[in-house]
């Protein structure tokens, strides 16, 4: 079986995929199959901040879109790749995170860069597993990468995806959040003793 260094680099992802428009309060993104509550979003910029050593402070503003965006991602690649019969085993997983372990020096190495990428230490294998699911639709739709966009499209808009006004507003056809007029604040950092 062929390796995935260039489907598994944690900066290539070829499909950023997100949702908006939530009018439930504490909520970061719905869908009618899916929650994503803000205190997730919120605990994980504040994981991803913890681990990128030579950043201190507050987190950068974008960052808790960009969370939001690869939650809601991975909601949709898992409720498309369910749809369509495509599952992951964790034997695969497994050898995609020591795959990615072995490019990144280490697990120590790619705890860091995982987390560069705006990816805490406990979420590289669903990060992982979201990929892998990719690929496994891409492969169904004959590795037409225009056809997934367009099937993840489809179905964002079919399970209704919404994302929080103060993320901005859902594309379903560039798979992507559309920053609003307002600022995404990022999550507050817990008071130090």
């Amino acid at each position: 079986m062929a390796r995935r260094r260039t489907a598994l680099a944690l900066g290539g992802l070829a499909l950023v995929l997100a949702g908006c428009g939530v009018t439930q309060a504490g909520q970061a993104a719905t869908a009618d199959t899916f929650r994503i509550p803000q205190s997730e979003v919120d605990a994980q910029v504040r994981a991803v901040m913890a681990q990128v050593q030579d950043a201190p402070g507050a987190p950068p503003a974008g960052l808790a879109l960009a969370t939001t965006q690869r939650l809601v991602r991975d909601e949709l690649v898992a409720g498309k790749a369910a749809e369509l019969g495509i599952t992951v085993s964790q034997a695969d997983v497994d050898a995609g995170v020591a795959e990615l372990a072995e490019q990144y020096g280490g697990q120590a190495g790619l705890e860091q860069s995982a987390a560069q990428a705006g990816i805490p230490a406990d979420q590289i294998e669903p990060f992982v597993r979201s990929n892998l699911l990719i690929e496994g639709i891409t492969a169904q739709s004959g590795g037409d990468e225009a056809a997934v966009a367009a099937a993840l499209g489809d179905f964002s808009e079919q399970v209704d995806v919404q994302v929080s006004p103060r993320y901005g507003t859902w594309d379903p056809v560039g798979l992507q959040i559309v920053p609003g007029s307002s600022v995404a604040t990022p999550a507050e950092q817990p008071e130090t003793p």
